[in-house]
């Protein structure tokens, strides 16, 4: 992850200023947790969990061309069936993606 990352998660989510502060100099900087808890007068954990929630919400920016990202709010049965589905459909744009990069590296018959 780099600046421009972190402008881009500024633009898409909402993260309090002091988070992605930390983050930043968590991420960027590589800034030891102990001494950012110190600073920021939060607990060692609360470093951590910005570290991870915004390492998880890049990640998230990141989707495959034409998918979406939604929050589900449905009984248990109806979210397994859709995360089955999503996990299909992940797997098969894989190899998808894998078959095309396949066929541009391959050396071409002669």
């Amino acid at each position: 992850m780099d600046a421009t990352a972190f402008k881009l998660l500024e633009r898409k989510r909402r993260f309090k200023p002091q988070t992605l502060e930390i983050a930043k100099r968590r991420i960027l900087g590589r800034e030891p947790a102990t001494a950012l808890a110190a600073a920021y007068g939060v607990n060692l954990q609360r470093i951590y969990i910005i570290e991870t929630q915004v390492t998880a919400a890049w990640q998230e920016l990141h989707l495959p061309a034409g998918w979406s990202e939604i929050t589900l709010v449905a009984p248990k049965p109806l979210i397994a069936e859709f995360k089955r589905r999503s996990r299909a459909a992940r797997k098969q744009l894989l190899r998808k993606t894998e078959r095309r990069i396949q066929s541009v590296t391959r050396p071409k018959a002669r």
